[in-house]
């Protein structure tokens, strides 16, 4: 490939990746203001992200398949014609005032959004020699997780210049890229299977679609601090039933199928299993980049909305390690690099958990990001991309990626589900630890049992931080003496105004102790959180060390034999 051409290549994929990738993130700290906006409940609000997230793993198998068959650059620019019209649609719904609307439009950006990774990793990785083939796939990991991590921080700079009514821009920014990319991609070389067109495997198409969806909607509804009871949902139990049920389904149907949607020998394959589950491994403990604005707020004592500057030290950290890991590649094997990527992984977690929580302050917080940061960037994409186009023949390319992908991406769906549990234990626990510290002077035990006390104060602070705790609970107490001044206004033995003022003193001096108590009790719930997402990386490490890398050379060689007789 001429270097003219590798830059042309390079870019319309990378930016490609870019706006794709980053259009999750960037949703992230709009989703309480698309919520009042829209008037829909919080629950509601989060299938701005989860219907991304379906359509998006069910159309990468079938956008893969369809390029394989028709011409990578064709359904490539088909992927980002579509994005760019469901981001259009999205911004629109601003102005239409329509969250169904802007549901539909999410579902049509995200279909599009399902051909941009899987096509983009096959392009650029049957279009480079085998000895710069880890590092091209390597700036592919960087610029997807620099995207990843930085998109709450974009989001929340592009709604503090557009302002909170004008979330639509969120969307609309895409519209000018996909235009751009668009342009650019005529310049590339038609890119395509040596395969000849088969029927497309509609009903193998269909049940994926199904078992998809079944076991998202099921897995977001289950509430595992409460399993027992929750699990016996109609939003849980059917759906997971529906799950298994299909899970034979989809075998029996694409045994059948003249070109399946999904190549079951895959599973059959040891190492290509290990591959498609280390992709999900590594889908869960991404999600963990997803609490790092929270979690940083919570340590540094910051406001509400600012964590999201502290993901771009992460980000940085990520854009350093995945060019590296590339080139780490080529030099000493995948193997070796996912191995030092899952254990820093664990590492990195562990001190969050462990260090951070209990001496909060930045230093160890960009101290635990670093560690995260360059194991994430060393596994994240590069080395199971690589290792995909490794074990797949070059026809297989984009639907060994697209499987890669659609299993990463139920790991991303699934987890926030599982870990965000840790969070809300913890915040269950407030109202205790708040009981301890809250002042109890003269009389304000009976008024407080009255009115509900720290249990109300703290159950209607959803969104309650350690920044704004005290303030929160300092307003509801005003509330509650006003509501309480009019009760006992004609009980000569209530002097209401007396005890709010002796209170509203104590209060001010255990601010620090609220504060404390918050912070403290909240880090309980991300000590959990990181423990599990390191338990879920060690997983990922066990399994690296059982993949043979013998057979991984052998498929080099052969690749580099071929090319040197070309």
């Amino acid at each position: 490939m001429k270097k003219k051409s590798v830059g042309i290549t390079m870019a319309v994929f990378l930016l490609g990746i870019f706006m794709g990738a980053i259009d999750s993130g960037i949703v992230s700290p709009a989703r309480d203001i698309i919520a009042d906006g829209l008037k829909v409940s919080q629950n509601a609000s989060v299938w701005v992200v989860t219907i991304y997230t379906l359509a998006y793993a069910v159309s990468m198998p079938l956008m893969g398949k369809l390029s394989d068959k028709y011409g990578r650059k064709k359904v490539y620019m088909v992927s980002i014609t579509l994005f760019g019209l469901g981001s259009l649609l999205c911004g629109v719904s601003d102005y239409v005032n329509s969250y169904t609307f802007l549901l539909f439009s999410r579902v049509i950006e995200a279909i599009g959004g399902g051909g941009i990774m899987p096509i983009a990793t096959a392009y650029i990785g049957t279009s480079f020699p085998v000895e710069k083939r880890g590092s091209a796939l390597g700036m592919i990991g960087g610029v997807y997780g620099i995207a990843t991590v930085v998109g709450p921080t974009l989001g929340s700079g592009i709604l503090s210049i557009f302002g909170d009514k004008n979330w639509g821009f969120l969307f609309l920014v895409n519209v000018p890229i996909s235009i751009i990319i668009l342009l650019m991609a005529t310049k590339l070389e038609e890119n395509t299977s040596a395969q000849g067109i088969k029927k497309l495997d509609v009903c193998g198409s269909g049940v994926l679609t199904i078992l998809i969806l079944s076991l998202m909607y099921g897995a977001t509804n289950l509430k595992f601090y409460d399993f027992a009871n929750s699990i016996k949902s109609l939003d849980v139990w059917p759906y997971l039933l529906i799950f298994i049920i299909s899970i034979p389904i989809l075998v029996w149907v694409e045994k059948k199928a003249e070109d399946p949607v999904i190549n079951l020998s895959y599973f059959t394959n040891k190492e290509i299993a290990i591959t498609l589950i280390l992709s999900f491994v590594v889908g869960c403990g991404l999600m963990a980049t997803v609490f790092i604005p929270q979690f940083s707020e919570n340590i540094l004592r910051t406001p509400m909305g600012s964590g999201g500057y502290i993901v771009t030290i992460f980000a940085i950290f990520v854009g350093i390690a995945a060019p590296l890991g590339g080139k780490f590649i080529d030099k000493i094997g995948v193997k070796k690099v996912l191995l030092i990527g899952m254990s820093l992984v664990i590492i990195g977690n562990l001190y969050q958990g462990y260090v951070t929580t209990k001496h909060p302050g930045m230093v160890n917080l960009i101290i635990g990001l670093a560690i995260m940061g360059f194991g994430l960037g060393f596994s994240m994409g590069t080395p199971i991309n690589y290792l995909m186009l490794s074990l797949v023949p070059d026809n297989e390319a984009t639907v060994g990626q697209s499987a890669v992908s659609l299993i990463k991406s139920i790991g991303i769906a699934v987890s926030p589900n599982i870990l965000i549990n840790f969070i809300s234990d913890a915040g269950r626990r407030v109202p205790e630890a708040l009981q301890k510290v809250m002042p109890h002077v003269d009389g304000m035990s009976n008024i407080m049992s009255n009115s509900g006390g720290a249990s109300n104060v703290a159950n209607s602070m959803g969104n309650a931080s350690v920044t704004n705790i005290f303030s929160l609970i300092k307003g509801m107490a005003q509330s509650q003496f006003a509501a309480l001044g009019d009760k006992f206004a004609n009980n000569p033995h209530m002097n209401i105004d007396m005890i709010e003022k002796s209170y509203m003193q104590s209060l001010d001096g255990a601010k620090d102790a609220i504060e404390t108590a918050f912070q403290q009790t909240m880090n309980t719930g991300y000590t959990k959180l990181f423990l599990t997402c390191a338990i879920i990386a060690l997983i990922g490490l066990i399994l690296t060390a059982m993949l043979n890398n013998n057979l991984i050379t052998m498929k080099n060689r052969r690749l580099e034999k071929k090319e040197k007789t070309n």
